[in-house]
């Protein structure tokens, strides 16, 4: 039996301080620090319940451990794994699946004894070399126990990379490539362990999600052929955007991708649904949750709580389908977090759960690793941007509370920027064709909740609202964020 350590902090959290951060959030919400014990490194790689009380958290140093989110406890699950990246438990069962770099590894406690003593390989069906960039992420697991994961390209190019043997695969010079097979893939694993490449052209897809409907999202890191940072919706065969995966498509083995031009690159691409501002909200997304709280974390139930690795913050997407694909709003939610946040997971009370590392990239809230908790006080109703909604003729910008009805529908306190990226090989995007405008009319609806936004529309085009301080509740309250960024990937017909 392995040795088995045990921890109890004293005091299991640290209520953050309002004076110090974060410094933007909605009212009624609070966020709170977990206290990790000294012995623990806990560079988080992901989280998930066991059961209404207990969690467990993989680390990108390969451990598993067990928090008691009732006493604060920590007891150590499993070790050794090779940069655990993502968990997937069913409780009714009591089944622990860990994302490790080469596979997916079901980890079973045999004796009982609170420590898993067989690794059991459930899949190893892609490559790995010892490239540093081939992270594995993942799973998540649809209704019929299908589970699903994304694999990061390869850094190929030597002058990043330090050497010239995993110089294979980049296409029109980029940066990244496939030095390994199926790097850029997300995958499924079915049932029967059967693994299955399912959609491609992925750079760094550090997260993904899925909802009620078994509907798989990712998110990607701004990059070469990603114009900034992206959640993408998973369809079995799309095309996502990098080119060095069709190394590994049965329609395109030992052809030339050199040969194809950009411009035949971006009609295969299914667009992102949602474009994510480089710097002004995200460098580095992780993983989307959706709030499956039925308003127990506030009025955002359905939406997608998102937080990203570099700026440290929390961030909300709300989805719509137009013309038959998703696109729609990202908001700042809270930040900053005392360091870089790439998981979360909901408790069954509604608090949501964040995981955190600062380590590699560095992070704006400094530490190295670390665990805190955002919930809503269930009182207090915030004031902000709820989503916004593509009409015919503009945009519906819905708020949780009505609008002061006299500034609501002036025209004057909608800011729009109209903007695109550039879709090519190169590190990222700048903001190209830009125009700025407002609303030629704004009306409210009878609630005030709505405003009404008539503007000129155009496929294929990013649209940021800036909001006016003089925008607040009929109670005076003012709007937590102000900035939010609407993809029109496809307009209402």
């Amino acid at each position: 039996m392995k040795l088995m350590k045990l921890f109890v902090a004293a005091l299991a959290f640290t209520v953050v301080a309002q004076a110090a951060r974060p410094m933007i959030k909605p009212a009624g919400y609070q966020v709170d620090v977990v206290n990790i014990p000294k012995e623990i490194t806990l560079g988080v790689g992901g989280m998930a319940f066991l059961d209404r009380v207990n969690m467990l958290i993989c680390t990108r140093e390969g451990e598993v451990w067990k928090f008691n989110t009732a006493t604060g406890s920590w007891s150590k699950f499993a070790d050794g794994l090779h940069e655990s990246l993502g968990l997937w438990i069913d409780q009714k069962k009591g089944e622990v699946f860990v994302m490790q770099r080469p596979e997916l590894t079901k980890l079973v406690d045999t004796d009982k004894d609170g420590q898993a003593d067989l690794y059991q390989t459930v899949n190893a069906g892609w490559g790995l070399t010892d490239n540093y960039h081939e992270y594995s992420f993942g799973p998540v697991r649809d209704s019929k126990g299908n589970f699903y994961g994304t694999l990061n390209t390869s850094l190929s190019w030597p002058g990043w990379a330090g050497s010239d043997k995993w110089d294979k695969a980049r296409v029109h010079d980029s940066k990244m490539g496939r030095a390994a097979k199926y790097r850029g893939w997300s995958f499924q694993i079915t049932p029967q362990g059967k693994f299955v490449p399912y959609s491609l052209g992925m750079r760094s897809p550090a997260g993904i999600g899925i909802n009620g409907k078994d509907e798989i999202f990712y998110t990607d890191n701004q990059g070469d052929w990603n114009e900034t940072s992206t959640l993408h919706h998973v369809v079995k065969g799309r095309f996502h955007g990098h080119p060095s995966s069709y190394f590994d498509h049965p329609k395109y083995i030992g052809k030339d991708l050199n040969k194809i031009s950009i411009e035949d690159y971006s009609k295969l691409r299914a667009r992102p649904a949602v474009f994510i501002p480089h710097g002004e909200l995200a460098n580095s997304p992780g993983e989307p949750v959706f709030d499956t709280t039925h308003g127990k974390f506030g009025p955002f139930a359905g939406q997608i709580i998102l937080g990203d690795q570099t700026r440290s913050n929390l961030m909300r997407i709300h989805l719509e389908r137009v013309g038959g694909e998703y696109q729609g709003m990202v908001v700042n939610f809270i930040s900053p977090l005392q360091t870089g946040c790439i998981r979360g997971v909901f408790g069954d009370d509604g608090t949501f759960w964040v995981g955190q590392t600062g380590r590699g990239w560095g992070s704006v809230g400094g530490k190295q690793f670390g665990l805190e908790r955002v919930r809503w006080d269930r009182t207090v109703h915030p004031m902000a941007i709820h989503h916004i909604s593509l009409t015919k003729t503009g945009f519906d910008v819905h708020f949780t509370l009505p609008l002061d009805p006299g500034e609501g529908a002036k025209a004057d306190n909608y800011d729009i920027l109209e903007y695109e990226y550039q879709y090519r090989p190169q590190y990222g995007s700048p903001k190209s064709k830009q125009k700025k405008m407002k609303p030629t009319s704004v009306t409210l609806s009878k609630d005030r909740k709505v405003a009404h936004l008539t503007v000129p529309l155009n496929a294929e085009k990013i649209y940021q609202f800036n909001l006016n301080g003089n925008l607040k509740s009929y109670a005076g309250a003012g709007i937590a964020n102000r900035v939010a960024w609407y993809t029109a990937n496809r307009l209402h017909k």
